[in-house]
């Protein structure tokens, strides 16, 4: 089974999706630690890096044409993965704004004034590159089989309730 996590920026994709590939012995995968990665080796800051994205397709390009040939039993965590990866559930994760903020701000040690103008920013970059690269807009939900508020549930709740919808 192929399993892809997308989801806002904040809304715990990488820390659920890498417990729940523990949880049913997947492998894990990130399209955007390759993004981060490829962010790191350039020297550019994650927002700079997405600038220079835009006007260097092939950079989301190769991303892109890896996660078609993602293998079974893995979970995907990725904004285009749903689209690319022909997964058996797809799982879009969201959160309050405010709370979103308050996460990446404590996961990356900056103010809450300027992680909420770089979410919003790269939120934007993100929807309008997907949107004119294969006319997908990512943030409608009709493209998820389940979608969850992050606020709502902690990891551990989020987990067990894709778990027993996988066995059910």
């Amino acid at each position: 089974m192929i399993i892809t996590i997308s989801g806002q920026i904040g809304a715990g994709k990488s820390v659920i999706g890498k417990e729940l590939a523990k949880k049913l012995n997947y492998k894990y995968i990130s399209a955007g630690e390759i993004f981060k990665k490829l962010a790191k080796e350039k020297k550019m800051e994650l927002t700079e890096f997405l600038k220079y994205a835009e006007k260097n397709l092939e950079i989301d390009k190769e991303i892109d044409e890896k996660q078609k040939q993602i293998e079974q039993n893995c979970v995907l965590d990725s904004r285009m993965g749903f689209y690319f990866a022909n997964p058996e559930l797809k799982i879009w994760l969201k959160a309050p704004l405010k709370v979103r903020v308050k996460r990446v701000a404590k996961r990356d040690n900056l103010n809450l004034k300027d992680v909420e103008k770089k979410i919003r920013e790269r939120e934007k970059e993100e929807r309008e590159r997907y949107k004119r690269l294969y006319s997908v807009d990512i943030y409608k939900l009709e493209n998820y089989d389940l979608i969850i508020d992050t606020e709502k549930f902690n990891v551990e709740q989020i987990v067990k309730m894709v778990c027993c919808l996988i066995k059910n």
